[in-house]
């Protein structure tokens, strides 16, 4: 009886089925942020800074600052770093056996081209001037002795001016390329190896761990004025040094002592080691 009723009534013993589960929603992928954008871009400023570990880093610093320049509202710091990229890279191409001259003398044109746009910007004028100095000296020394001759002038007194704004300025640049001019000009045209050397043992006195000023004390006044003791004094300190450009010019100038004081010195001859004539 109780199975016929339980029948009629439609009951039976199955579990009442459960409510269904909701969907999850679907992940949403996070949006993309600095940790998933990459490296940042290569600036010309994190080029130049990895240009003693990086070979490549040199050339890649000239081409982004001057990019960097005719992008920027103030182009005037990124000329400025081009031409110091210029400038060393000249420096390196130095120390080759047979450097290529048209390399070097096209980046000492656009040094000095770049330099001299550079000193519109407000700060930078002394290091500007000195690096457009410095950039037309290369330049001119490679024409031959007469486009140094008619240039003198301005050279130095751009030399000067950059003494009295910044005189500690690339270690003692200034003076150590006043002496590198009056020693490698002619007595006619106001060289002079005594001023020479007086402007450079002011910079070996003002920058005694700048490598660079005792090589050029002992490559442009030591060898013409034919005084061993000072030429082997001062590279001797150059080739201890921390500097590996340097370093390795003052060790090739010592194994060429014998050479080097094997006669006379001329007062116009190229300093050696110096930029060769361009062709």
């Amino acid at each position: 009886m109780a199975a016929a009723l339980c029948a009629a009534a439609g009951c039976h013993s199955q579990k009442r089925p459960s409510p269904p589960i909701p969907a999850r929603p679907a992940a949403v992928a996070p949006a993309p942020g600095a940790a998933d954008a990459g490296p940042p871009a290569e600036t010309g400023q994190l080029a130049w800074e990895k240009r003693d570990s990086d070979p490549g880093a040199l050339d890649r610093a000239v081409s982004l600052f001057e990019a960097e320049a005719r992008r920027g509202p103030e182009p005037a710091p990124a000329l400025l770093g081009a031409a110091r990229a210029r400038r060393l890279r000249i420096a390196r191409a130095e120390q080759y056996p047979d450097p290529e001259a048209s390399t070097m003398g096209a980046d000492a044109q656009e040094c000095a081209a770049d330099a001299h746009r550079a000193r519109a910007g407000a700060g930078i004028e002394a290091e500007a001037l000195y690096l457009w100095a410095v950039c037309s000296a290369i330049w001119s020394r490679m024409q031959g002795f007469t486009p140094l001759i008619e240039r003198r002038g301005e050279l130095t007194a751009a030399f000067l001016r950059v003494a009295l704004l910044d005189p500690d300025l690339d270690g003692a640049g200034a003076e150590r390329e006043l002496g590198a001019l009056y020693a490698a000009l002619p007595a006619y045209a106001g060289g002079d190896l005594e001023e020479a050397r007086r402007y450079l043992l002011a910079a070996v006195q003002r920058a005694p761990d700048d490598a660079r000023n005792h090589v050029v004390l002992a490559r442009a006044v030591a060898v013409k004025a034919q005084d061993r003791a000072l030429f082997r004094e001062h590279l001797m300190v150059a080739a201890k040094s921390g500097d590996a450009l340097a370093a390795a010019q003052a060790r090739a100038l010592l194994e060429r002592e014998r050479e080097l004081f094997g006669g006379p010195a001329e007062a116009a001859q190229p300093i050696p080691g110096g930029p060769q004539k361009l062709p």
